[in-house]
């Protein structure tokens, strides 16, 4: 019997819970292939074209994300600019592998200079698309319940393994916000990346623990696996039920992240988006979003969830980030220094182009503005003036609601200066709890002190709520604390109105939610 391996995943790097339990099969990327080969006639090139084209539309059918993706590739496999430089590089009728990857990376960096969102993410596709055209069909002995192994996983890999029905993904490569991710995450398929080479073991049984990190190579409980396997399958079925409840005083929201998540959000049924993080428009990019570029995805996010809240974060970052366009010091503290409303204050321009955005988008749903980092009433009062003066140069009657991250201990301190001056309350635990211990979360030196289930926290919420509730405002969690399970009785006691979890916990703490009400009747 062959010898029994386990390999530990760190679990930052699961993108998509679940089991697997199958053969291990190790795909070599066509990404990889070589530019060199013989040249391809550019008939057979249009032909392969209409091929993957009108595979595309019969096959990316089931979802708006699988829909969503279909239409993108036979979008650029029609594009007339891409054609025309083709056909200006063919000789004889024919064109080199060189000269069509040429032509891909053109095509690459028009995709990196636009300003929409929508179609910067699609770089990826366009590195795959072209993959297909000037190669055949792999003839891939995946089969149904296999767990694939990739270096790099691109969109198009994820679709073909989903129609295959494997088991679980595993990449050595990879991201949480890359578009193959969000794919597997959408179309629920176990995905772990930083994952090391794993070609030892190719045509092994493994048995994949995308919940706790985990890869057991030659495992040797197969029952206890498949019993493992079977009763989460049936309680993640049941789970669907809970996603689709309501309940009466209190909301179980989404946190975002990323323009895909969501739609992903939606599906899992959450009451809304309690935090749209906006850094993702801003990160790894050499100049800020445009007014529209942002307005865009305001307004996609705002007209998902109408008639449900949407309360969008203001960019929150510091000097940590290394923001290129953003005026910023480098700070040793970057945690206690120039960061979130603070950061904002000092580049008024990306300030106001941002508040522009959310403004032009707020006729579009229900949108809440939420202040990072608040520390003093003044900087409440500094941004709600510059929303009056932008809602009045747009025409906007109707003000969205202003709102609060509450998570330095001075805004507790001093609760009643800030309640004439919000119309809701956000609490971010995360920090809340690293500023009241005065304890890095990030440090492994200080991880006995930060504890966010500690009762001095308990205490800073509900001193917060009390405050709150007596001015008649809305207070939620959004940290870590809000998703998890055997904390909601504790939080709903306290009196919070809204749970903001990550969309794969929303279904979860729906749940819990419904467990205790239904144990309190």
């Amino acid at each position: 019997m062959s010898k029994k391996v386990v390999i530990e995943i760190p679990q930052r790097y699961i993108v998509s819970e679940g089991y697997a339990y199958g053969t291990l099969r190790c795909v070599g990327n066509e990404s990889s292939r070589s530019s060199e080969g013989e040249p391809i006639p550019i008939e057979k090139l249009r032909k392969r074209a209409k091929e993957v084209s009108e595979e595309i539309s019969r096959t990316y059918q089931g979802s708006e994300v699988l829909k969503e993706l279909g239409e993108v590739y036979v979008m650029i496999l029609g594009d007339p600019l891409l054609w025309d430089k083709l056909e200006k590089r063919e000789k004889d009728g024919k064109i080199s592998i060189r000269d069509v990857f040429e032509v891909r990376d053109y095509i690459v960096s028009l995709l990196v200079e636009s300003g929409n969102p929508l179609i910067r993410e699609r770089t990826d596709d366009i590195m795959n698309i072209f993959n297909k055209l000037v190669s055949a069909e792999e003839n891939l002995q995946i089969r149904k319940g296999d767990v694939v192994y990739v270096e790099k996983l691109y969109p198009l890999d994820v679709v073909h393994f989903y129609r295959v029905g494997v088991g679980a993904i595993l990449s050595r490569e990879g991201s949480h916000t890359s578009h193959a991710a969000i794919l597997a995450k959408s179309l629920e398929i176990p995905y772990m990346y930083g994952v090391p080479s794993l070609e030892a073991y190719c045509d092994s049984l493994v048995f994949v623990d995308a919940l706790a990190g985990r890869i057991v190579v030659n495992p040797s409980n197969e029952r206890g696996i498949k019993e493992t396997i079977l009763r989460y399958e049936e309680e993640k079925k049941l789970l669907e039920d809970y996603s689709k409840l309501r309940f009466e005083g209190l909301n179980v929201m989404a946190n975002v992240g990323f323009l895909q998540e969501i739609e992903i959000a939606k599906k899992k049924g959450a009451d809304g988006i309690g935090l749209f993080r906006t850094e993702f428009l801003f990160l790894n990019r050499d100049e800020p979003p445009s007014e529209n570029e942002q307005f865009l995805v305001y307004k996609h996010a705002l007209e998902t969830f109408s008639p449900d809240r949407v309360v969008v974060r203001l960019l929150d970052v510091g000097g940590d980030k290394g923001i290129p366009y953003l005026e910023l010091p480098r700070e040793e503290n970057p945690f206690l220094g120039v960061r979130g409303i603070r950061a904002l204050i000092q580049n008024e321009d990306i300030f106001l182009t941002q508040l522009r955005a959310l403004l032009r988008a707020s006729p579009h749903g229900n949108l809440g503005i939420l202040i990072p980092m608040v520390s003093k009433p003044s900087e409440v009062d500094y941004v709600r003036k510059i929303v009056e003066k932008i809602a009045s140069e747009l025409e906007i009657g109707e003000l969205p609601d202003i709102g609060i991250m509450v998570e330095v201990p001075s805004v507790i301190l001093s609760l009643d200066r800030f309640l004439g001056r919000v119309d809701f309350m956000s609490i971010g635990t995360n920090d809340l709890t690293q500023y009241l211990f005065a304890a890095d979360r990030m440090s492994q030196y200080v991880s006995d002190y930060y504890n966010d289930e500690d009762e001095v926290v308990l205490k800073a919420i509900r001193l917060v709520v009390e405050g709150a509730k007596s001015a008649g405002i809305p207070v939620g969690i959004c940290g870590e604390l809000a998703g998890k399970v055997h904390m909601v009785k504790r939080l709903v006691e306290i009196g919070v109105t809204s749970l903001s979890v990550s969309s794969s916990r929303v279904p979860l703490i729906k749940k819990a939610v419904y467990e205790m009400k239904k144990g309190s009747e």
